[in-house]
């Protein structure tokens, strides 16, 4: 298949004019017509993730997070972004990216389709996150060892009480700015990269945060392999792609 071709067929799921103004989903490098014969999906579009798909011989490489959201001053060899790009051109790697207009149609659906709930629902204006409820409700406790269990966090950490979780709401990656959406509709909101004052605004509206890492969103991966390979006809793998932070 031609790049073009797959192109079309994630911008049918994902389209381009979904994706917030300020993102930059789509075609990152490389020649729509160039022959694909297998793909690698990853999370992120970075130099580890390029390599791999450059040793398992992949022509395209296919990323939640884009490589252009970086802003590029000059294109030097020897720099970051330089790097990238000369490599994907010099090993004819096609490279695409599908950010928010993946997060408003499915990132939040399959995370939170991950808990028992039922009455899924956009949470918000922009359509990103989602809301669920619980189809049992738990007591506190109870429901963060659940979140720990489902989402397989060996570290997190967590704001604010409430004594049952009954309805949850959920934003993969970078959402914590979302939780004034869910004062008084959610009894748990579930989001990374959460700061001081998100812990406080949890507490302060008797709302369970939890900050389950950005890093949850690699469920992207295996679920987009899945959908893409009911639709192209190319050999499919999933990259590493490992979380930049270490826990202790």
């Amino acid at each position: 298949m031609k790049a073009q071709q797959i192109i079309e067929i994630i911008e049918k799921h994902f389209p381009l004019s979904i994706q917030e103004q300020w993102d930059k989903c789509g075609l990152q490098i490389g020649d729509r017509n160039q022959e694909v014969h297998k793909i690698m999906i990853s999370l992120n579009a970075d130099i580890q993730s390029l390599e791999e798909a450059i040793e398992n011989h992949c022509q395209m490489l296919i990323t939640h997070h884009p490589f252009l959201l970086d802003q590029i001053s000059n294109i030097d060899k020897d720099e970051f972004m330089g790097e990238f790009i000369f490599k994907a051109i010099e090993n004819k790697i096609v490279v695409y990216s599908s950010h928010t207009a993946l997060d408003k149609v499915s990132m939040n659906q399959w995370l939170i389709e991950q808990m028992d709930v039922h009455h899924i629902e956009v949470g918000d204006h922009s359509g990103i996150t989602r809301l669920a409820t619980l189809n049992q409700p738990m007591k506190m406790e109870e429901f963060i060892d659940y979140v720990q269990n489902v989402y397989q966090l060996e570290h997190f950490k967590y704001a604010g009480q409430t004594d049952i979780i009954n309805r949850v709401a959920i934003c993969g990656g970078s959402g914590a700015d979302f939780i004034e959406e869910f004062y008084g509709k959610v009894d748990a909101y579930l989001t990374g990269d959460t700061k001081y004052r998100h812990a406080k605004n949890a507490s302060d509206h008797n709302l369970l945060l939890i900050d389950i890492h950005h890093h949850t969103e690699k469920i992207m991966v295996k679920k987009l392999k899945e959908l893409l390979e009911e639709e192209v006809s190319v050999d499919i793998i999933t990259g590493i792609s490992p979380d930049y932070y270490h826990y202790r």
